[in-house]
């Protein structure tokens, strides 16, 4: 049997499927605890295979089915409105389209990560958006001393120069700006310490992980880019070969190939951003460090410029990153005075006590401050 599931926030639409292309049955369900649990009751002895869209309520509804030990198969919704490119469109034919296609086989499926791949990403993808944010709030504070004319020539405006001179330079501004100022540096001081606890618990489950050990001995590429790595990896085994995974981190070119014509363009930044960001990052480290990396990049920006090149790095690196998990091989170019202090200060970090996690507290707390009628009604 071949079942289609077409889901919503509260409800699932079901399509049973036979061998022959034959349907047994359409129905629709809540997607409530209970009825998952009539679906298990009524399918699991049947060893059906069960096609379903990636999206939120997708990705909780494949794990929770995967868990009780379904074969779930997930599709990519972008390839799917290209293959299904109709103006009907309805729950019942949305999941009659996914049972069919997986029936012939020819499901655009996207890789359904582990659990512990989960969790290492909401860690490594809080911890960007946490950078983020004090970028954002440094380029707030580059704009307000602008304002007054003052142009700050430090790096880092965080760093200890930088703070002595915005200190210095808030002489000038209003009191309200100065609110405003004072404001966004406490902000920055709580967002640093939410990224430091981000940081150990990612260190704790790196830790006792040979692959982001393995990763560690690549110079520029410490516990939080490793972590990245193989939380976007998830298991290195899917990709058949190193030009397979560069593919999939989108750092190889597009190609226009027809007859004799063969055009390359851009790179495809198909895949996940998040890799693509660590190795591009990563690279720009790695030429310091690796005699072998740094003459490959200076055979390359001879040709192209320094920003295709460290691009062109960045995808060698990816091959290599491969060939690393896949052989359980160091890098070639370690250095291993390097290694032993990155692995030593995530054993720190891993060490240090994890931080208490009281949800409950924290919701009292909010509710206490009437966080929701503040939000909505600012000056009422």
């Amino acid at each position: 049997i071949y079942i289609g599931l077409d889901l919503h926030k509260n409800s699932v639409y079901i399509t049973e499927m036979m061998d022959d292309g034959s349907i047994i049955e359409q129905y629709e369900t809540a997607n409530t605890e209970d009825s998952w649990n009539e679906f298990k009751d009524r399918y699991l002895s049947g060893n059906p295979e069960i096609a379903l869209e990636v999206s939120t309520t997708g990705k909780y509804a494949a794990r929770l089915l995967r868990d009780q030990g379904f074969s779930v198969h997930i599709a990519d919704p972008v390839k799917l409105a290209l293959i299904f490119n109709t103006s009907k469109k309805n729950d019942r034919e949305d999941s009659y389209k996914l049972a069919k296609l997986l029936r012939l086989g020819e499901l655009p499926e996207v890789h359904l990560p582990s659990k512990e791949s989960d969790d290492l990403r909401s860690l490594v993808r809080y911890r960007r958006s946490l950078g983020e944010e004090i970028t954002r709030i440094k380029n707030r504070i580059h704009a307000m001393l602008s304002v007054h004319g003052i142009a700050l020539k430090q790096t880092d405006i965080f760093g200890r120069s930088g703070l002595l001179e915005i200190e210095k330079q808030s002489l000038k501004l209003s009191s309200a700006e100065r609110i405003v100022l004072n404001h966004m540096l406490s902000s920055v001081i709580q967002l640093r310490k939410n990224a430091t606890e981000i940081e150990d618990e990612m260190a704790r489950l790196g830790h006792e992980r040979h692959d982001v050990k393995l990763l560690m001995t690549i110079p520029g590429i410490n516990v939080y880019s490793a972590v990245a790595i193989v939380s976007e990896i998830d298991d290195m085994m899917r990709f058949r070969s190193k030009e397979k995974f560069a593919s999939y981190t989108g750092l190889t070119p597009r190609q226009d190939q027809s007859g004799s014509r063969d055009i390359r363009g851009h790179v495809s930044k198909h895949g996940p951003s998040m890799l693509r960001f660590i190795l591009v990052t990563a690279a720009h480290s790695v030429i310091k460090y690796s005699k072998r990396m740094k003459q490959k990049y200076m055979r390359i920006v001879g040709r192209t410029g320094m920003k295709r090149a460290i691009v062109a790095v960045a995808r060698i690196l990816a091959e290599i990153v491969y060939t690393m998990l896949s052989r359980n091989v160091e890098f070639i170019d370690s250095i291993d005075s390097l290694t032993e202090r990155k692995i030593d200060a995530m054993t720190a970090r891993a060490d240090k006590p994890a931080p208490v996690t009281d949800i409950s507290a924290t919701v009292r707390l909010l509710k206490s401050q009437k966080f929701r009628r503040m939000s909505e009604e600012p000056f009422s």
